[in-house]
C-alpha cells in the first residue's frame, strides 16, 4: 500500500497567516463545495433569448430597432396599449431530419417577449414598422404637443 500526496490548489494552502476580508467566508465555502462536489452540484439553466434593442428620439420621432436574426416578419407580433409598446417573438430551430451531435450550441432559440413604457406620446395611427436583413425598425412619430420646438431668440436694441 502506497500513501499518495493530494495536491492542493495554490490559493487553498492552510496557513495561519492568510489574510481574512469580510467576503472571505464565501469564498471559502465556494471552494470547500467546489472541491467536495465539483460538477456535480453545478445545474445550467436554459438561457432564454433577449433581443437586443436601441430606443432612441429624434426631433419627430421616437425610433425602435429590434435585433432578430432568423427570424421573419410573420414570427414576429407587435402591439400598442396606451403608451405601453410589446413585442413578441419567436426563433424557431432549424429543421433538420437528420442527427446532430452539438460540439457548442449558442444560436439561442424559444419565444420572447420585450415590452416598453415609451417616454413621449405618440400618434399610434402613422406608427410604421419596417423588417429588413433581421432588424425590425419601429417609426412612431410624436404627437404635435411633444414635438421639440425651436424658440428664435430675438436681440434688444
Amino acid at each position: 500500500m502506497a500513501l499518495v500526496k493530494r495536491e492542493l490548489r495554490p490559493n487553498s494552502e492552510l496557513t495561519p497567516f492568510r489574510t481574512w476580508g469580510p467576503l472571505s467566508i464565501f469564498d471559502e465555502v465556494n471552494r470547500l463545495f467546489e472541491e467536495t462536489m465539483g460538477d456535480f452540484g453545478r445545474t445550467s439553466v436554459p438561457s432564454t433569448y433577449v433581443a437586443p434593442v436601441d430606443l432612441y428620439e429624434t426631433d419627430e420621432a421616437l425610433v425602435l430597432e429590434m435585433a432578430v436574426p432568423g427570424m421573419g416578419p410573420d414570427e414576429i407580433d407587435i402591439s400598442l396599449e396606451g403608451n405601453k409598446l410589446t413585442i413578441r417573438g419567436e426563433s424557431k430551430p432549424v429543421e433538420d431530419q437528420g442527427v446532430r451531435r452539438y460540439y457548442l450550441q449558442e444560436i439561442p432559440h424559444g419565444t420572447f417577449v420585450r415590452s416598453f413604457t415609451l417616454p413621449v406620446e405618440i400618434n399610434a395611427d402613422e406608427v410604421k414598422a419596417e423588417f429588413k436583413n433581421g432588424l425590425l425598425r419601429l417609426l412612431m412619430p410624436k404627437v404635435e404637443t411633444a414635438r421639440a420646438k425651436r424658440i428664435p431668440i430675438s436681440v434688444g436694441e
